[in-house]
C-alpha cells in the first residue's frame, strides 16, 4: 500500500497473441503457480489485541462546530497526545473510480477501465513541531492544562468542560487572545475491543506484495522501512514479455509510509518519508471479521484523483498486519494483487 493502504491500481497491459509462460517449479519464493504463500492471506479468525491504553486515552474526543462562522470546524484529541485541528468544512465530492464487489472467499474484485491516482501533499512544520497540512488543518501535540482544558501547539487554548453538558459549548481562545463560545457536537471514542485494538499510532515496518496474471504468479516485491531508509526487493517472472517493472507495483522510497494513525471517530492519517501527509476516513465493513473501508476525506478539484479501498486487519501482540486482496478485471484478463502491510504499535 502506498499506505493508503498501498492500494495498487497498476494494470498489466497484455497485447493480444502474447502467451504467458508457466512459472518455474524451481522458483523458491512461491510454491505453486496460483496460490499465495503462507502468511500472504489473513487467518480465518479475528482476535483483537490487548495492548495497554495510550497515555491520553481518556482525553480522546472529536468536536465539530455547529456554527457556520466559528473560528474552527473540527478538533480531534487523540489518545497518543496529538491533535488534529481543521479550520474549513470539507465538502467531499467523492465518486468511486472503480466498482468493487466482495467475494465469498474474502477477497475483492475490482472492475475498472483506467488507472486511479492518489493525491498527497507535503505538510509544513513550524517551530513548535506543529504540522500544517495542505488542506488548512494542523496536526501537533497538545498540553493538558487541567480538567478538560488543553493548549494546542500554536498557543490556542480550549476548555471542553461544557462540551457534553446541556448547552454543548466550548471555550476557544485563539492565537490572538480572542475568546469565543462555540456550540458543538461531540463524538466520543468507541469502546469496542476491535476499534480499541486498531485505533492508536502505528510505526510502519514493511509492505510485501504478490501479483498474478490470469492465475499465474508473475511478480513479488517487498519494501522494508528501517530508520527512515527503505530496503527494496522486486522480482518479476516473464517481465520482459509482459513489460512488468518495479514501478508497476512499488513506490519510490520516499513515498513509503512511516507512521499511521487510526482514531475511533473515523480518521486515518498517514505520514510519508518524503514529508507528505494524507488524511482520510475509515469505517468497519465487518467489525467481527476485522474488515474495513477507507476513502479520501477531502474534495479535490478533479474527483478522478479520489481513492478508497477495502482491507482486512489482524493483530499479534504489538504487531498489526493489514491485508489486501484485489482482483482487477479488464475484458477477459484478470490481475490479482495480494499484499501485506506490517506495522508495530508506537512507543
Amino acid at each position: 500500500m502506498k499506505m493508503k493502504f498501498k492500494i495498487i491500481y497498476s494494470i498489466l497491459f497484455v497485447f493480444s497473441g502474447v502467451v504467458m509462460p508457466a512459472c518455474s517449479d524451481s522458483d523458491d519464493e512461491i510454491s505453486g503457480n496460483d496460490t499465495p504463500p503462507a502468511g500472504a492471506l489473513p487467518s480465518a479468525e479475528f482476535e483483537p489485541n490487548s495492548l495497554p491504553d495510550e497515555p491520553y486515552a481518556e482525553d480522546a474526543i472529536r468536536i465539530v462546530a455547529e456554527e457556520e462562522y466559528a473560528p474552527f470546524y473540527a478538533l480531534e484529541l487523540m489518545p497518543d497526545g496529538n491533535y488534529l485541528l481543521t479550520y474549513y468544512r470539507p465538502y467531499n465530492v467523492y465518486a468511486p473510480s472503480v466498482h468493487v464487489a466482495a467475494n465469498a472467499d474474502g477477497n475483492f474484485s475490482i472492475y475498472k477501465s483506467r488507472k486511479a491516482k492518489a493525491v498527497r501533499a507535503g505538510g509544513v512544520t513550524d517551530e513548535n513541531g506543529t504540522v500544517m497540512l495542505p488542506d488548512g488543518s494542523e496536526y501537533g501535540k497538545f498540553t493538558k492544562l487541567g480538567n478538560k482544558r488543553y493548549r494546542l501547539g500554536g498557543g490556542i487554548e480550549v476548555d471542553l468542560q461544557d462540551a457534553t453538558g446541556s448547552d454543548r459549548t466550548i471555550s476557544y481562545r485563539n492565537y490572538d487572545g480572542t475568546v469565543s463560545r462555540v456550540y458543538v457536537s461531540v463524538s466520543q471514542p468507541v469502546a469496542g475491543s476491535a476499534t480499541k485494538s486498531l485505533c492508536r499510532t502505528w510505526d510502519y515496518n514493511s509492505f510485501e506484495m504478490w501479483a498474478y496474471w490470469n492465475g499465474k504468479y508473475v511478480a513479488h516485491g517487498k519494501q522494508t522501512v528501517n530508520d527512515g531508509e527503505v530496503d527494496t526487493y522486486f522480482k518479476a517472472i516473464g517481465g520482459d514479455i509482459l513489460g512488468i517493472s518495479r514501478e508497476d507495483f512499488l513506490d519510490e522510497d520516499g513515498e513509503q509510509c512511516r507512521k499511521v494513525i487510526f482514531t475511533s471517530v473515523g480518521t486515518y492519517i498517514c505520514f510519508y518519508l518524503d514529508g507528505d501527509v494524507e488524511v482520510a476516513l475509515w469505517s468497519w465493513t465487518d467489525e467481527a471479521q476485522g474488515t474495513l473501508h477507507y476513502e479520501d476525506s477531502m474534495a479535490n478539484e478533479d474527483y478522478d484523483d479520489e481513492w478508497d479501498g477495502y482491507v482486512t486487519v489482524r493483530f499479534a501482540g504489538r504487531q498489526m498486519r493489514i491485508y489486501e486482496d484485489y482482483t482487477y478485471w479488464e475484458d477477459d484478463v484478470s490481475t490479482r494483487v495480494v499484499a501485506v502491510n506490517t506495522l508495530t504499535a508506537a512507543d
